[in-house]
């Protein structure tokens, strides 16, 4: 088999490698990927790449290179520097837990809710922010709203307050803190939804893993060490009607093994356990649960 020298055989040869890697979910979208490394080896938007061009040598060398390394299970956000996350270009380095697509179903949730409110601003809490996406995909969706994303890990604020500010999205803000402790006391009964990304995997199934997981994620963004992986669920449950308004709501993107044991929680804190939501795909899903108080 000769070298692939124009685009269309760099990408068939690296949407291959990649679908037949063991170090990445099977869920990926290959093609999709593969364009977006040649793209930005190629300094162009992947809508402009042209399939019978032929790319300098060089440039075939480092994307075939770009090309093992994510089939090896680096993060494509890492090699390419961003993720297009709920139409933000979204700046990701290493350290945080790395931004997924699926949790635009957790912002498009929360998004809709907070305009079922009429208490203006609104306010919205995201707890285990990470870098943020969460919260700069509510803040950018709803301007007027108050949007306050928390995390115990600085480097992740850091990532998040460096792309709010790039991205002029004022009303996002993040502080470090656990849990909700960093919040201001001003905010006590006063909040419309409060929305989470928590850690949940049990400890003893991070093996379990695929390489682009385990080999790149903090371990205390996968995993709260405990034997369910749900002490952190838990107690942003306990904790949360303290900070809610009355009618106010609870959003957890979980996964949909645990969307029974999750919801059980809820209805145990005295929460009004209001459904399941979920993409086509369902890679993720969100327990909607409201505050009666």
């Amino acid at each position: 088999m000769s070298e692939p020298k124009d685009v269309e055989g760099l990408l068939e040869i690296a949407e291959r490698v990649l679908s037949d890697s063991t170090h990445i979910f099977e869920d990926h979208d290959n093609r999709d990927e593969a364009e977006r490394l040649l793209a930005h080896v190629l300094g162009v938007e992947p809508d402009e790449l042209d399939a019978d061009a032929v790319p300098a040598r060089r440039d075939r060398d480092r994307f075939l290179a770009l090309v093992a390394r994510r089939a090896g299970g680096e993060p494509l956000p890492f090699l390419i520097g961003y993720i297009e996350f709920y139409g933000l270009e979204l700046e990701v380095k290493p350290g945080p837990f790395v931004p997924r697509p699926s949790s635009e179903l957790t912002v498009s949730r929360a998004v809709a809710r907070v305009r079922r409110r009429r208490r203006n601003p609104a306010v919205v809490i995201d707890v285990c922010t990470g870098s943020g996406p969460i919260a700069l995909g509510i803040a950018d969706e709803v301007p007027g709203a108050e949007v306050w994303g928390l995390d115990i890990d600085a480097g992740g604020i850091r990532q998040a307050k460096k792309n709010a500010r790039r991205l002029d999205i004022a009303n996002a803000r993040f502080r470090v803190g656990d849990m909700y402790d960093a919040l201001p006391g001003r905010l006590r009964g006063a909040v419309d939804v409060i929305t989470g990304h928590i850690p949940y995997v049990p400890l003893g199934e991070l093996d379990d893993l695929p390489t682009e997981v385990r080999g790149y994620e903090p371990v205390y963004t996968l995993t709260d060490n405990s034997a369910d992986g749900l002490d952190l669920i838990r107690r942003a449950v306990r904790e949360a009607p303290e900070w809610l308004a009355p009618g106010g709501w609870l959003l957890l993107e979980i996964s949909d093994d645990i969307v029974k044991k999750v919801s059980k929680i809820c209805t145990q804190a005295g929460f009004e356990l209001k459904g399941v939501a979920d993409d086509e795909d369902r890679l993720s899903v969100v327990v909607e649960a409201r505050n009666p108080r």
